[in-house]
């Protein structure tokens, strides 16, 4: 009787510690996933000063848009790209630093270009003025000309 006794209090321990260990895993895994999942202080004050249709357009462009859309996005590349249309869909810009690849500074940058109306590249809109100019100056000649 002593040394059945004996075993299961030896068990009934074991199974305690045991027990005792895994909430304290879960514990700490839960917290790393939680400063990972979660947008810093930073993040969320720059996705804050984007106006409502300002975030609406971001919003529609990274939910719907394709790959050469998404890569007009300052700081996004093909893997970037392909990395927001895994994560869709995207209910609030500061979501996009839970992306692979894309941190505060990035988010920064996309948000500027998004208060800034998602402008046209320098290089096409040096191209655009250059046409422009041509055509201007064809015109002049011609009614030089008359």
């Amino acid at each position: 009787m002593k040394y059945l006794f004996a075993v299961l209090l030896l068990l009934g321990m074991s199974f305690s510690v045991k027990a005792a260990e895994a909430p304290a895993k879960k514990k700490v895994a839960a917290k790393a996933e939680a400063k990972v999942d979660a947008p810093s202080a930073k993040a969320q004050a720059v996705a804050k000063t984007l106006t409502p249709l300002q975030k609406t357009k971001l919003l529609d462009l990274l939910n719907k848009g394709d790959d050469k859309a998404l890569q007009s996005l300052p700081g996004i590349g093909e893997a970037r790209a392909k990395s927001i249309v895994k994560a869709r869909p995207i209910a609030d810009p500061v979501d996009l630093v839970k992306v692979d690849g894309i941190g505060d500074a990035t988010l920064a940058e996309i948000v500027a270009h998004a208060k800034a109306g998602f402008p046209v590249e320098k290089k096409n809109a040096a191209e655009h003025k250059v046409v422009t100019k041509k055509k201007t100056g064809t015109a002049d000649k011609k009614a030089a000309k008359e």
